[in-house]
């Protein structure tokens, strides 16, 4: 007599379902926020579209801050994975670094994401905070690392590295700002070269 495989038991889902489950939450609020603001967002039609239930969604993110916080973590993990292996010296690097960093920023939901910290930061501290905190994590700490496995001291490897990602994504600022087309990857890679040489020159000190 063969056995009949047992069903599943209704109840909690799996890991991976719950796991695939929330990711659609996140991409799903992401692009709500891109489009309707922080503040006009809507959680019950987030939770809609992404088809799930209110009460999962609050089971996860209490308030609609905390959900912000989480799509930023999630926007900023998802951009470390796409660059490319730094190899080469430190010049070689950052350029690297920086031209594909300026890739990812200028992504069409990177872009509507930072215009809408710019549009509504200013109006809400909470909202700034969060970014304050992603941009360190996912945008200065991979340049301080750099600068330490070249002997920088620890104590001045931030610092340093919130100068350089300031100087290499201030062009992308520039239009984002006050408007003008995405820019090419060859510009990219120009501006970032410049970047760095400047950059490498006035912490030769440090090195």
């Amino acid at each position: 007599m063969s056995e009949i495989p047992a069903k599943r038991r209704a109840g909690r889902p799996r890991a991976d379902e719950a796991e695939q489950k929330r990711g659609r939450l996140i991409v799903t609020a992401l692009e709500e926020f891109a489009q309707a603001g922080f503040h006009a967002a809507s959680l019950r039609d987030i939770a809609e579209k992404a088809e799930v239930s209110s009460r999962t969604l609050y089971n996860h993110y209490p308030d609609k801050l905390t959900l912000f916080e989480a799509c930023l973590e999630y926007s900023g993990r998802q951009i470390q994975p796409n660059l490319p292996d730094l190899d080469g010296d430190l010049n070689a690097r950052l350029i690297t670094y920086a031209t594909e960093m300026q890739r990812q920023l200028f992504a069409p939901l990177s872009l509507q994401i930072a215009k809408l910290i710019y549009r509504e930061g200013s109006e809400f501290d909470e909202l700034r905070k969060i970014a304050r905190i992603q941009f360190d994590r996912y945008q200065v700490m991979p340049v301080a690392q750099m600068l330490q496995r070249e002997g920088v001291a620890e104590g001045d490897s931030r610092s340093l590295a919130t100068q350089f990602v300031v100087m290499a994504f201030g062009e992308w600022q520039r239009r984002l700002l006050l408007g003008g087309e995405r820019m090419t990857d060859a510009e990219m890679m120009t501006h970032a070269s410049l970047v760095t040489g400047i950059f490498l020159k006035g912490i030769a000190a440090h090195l």
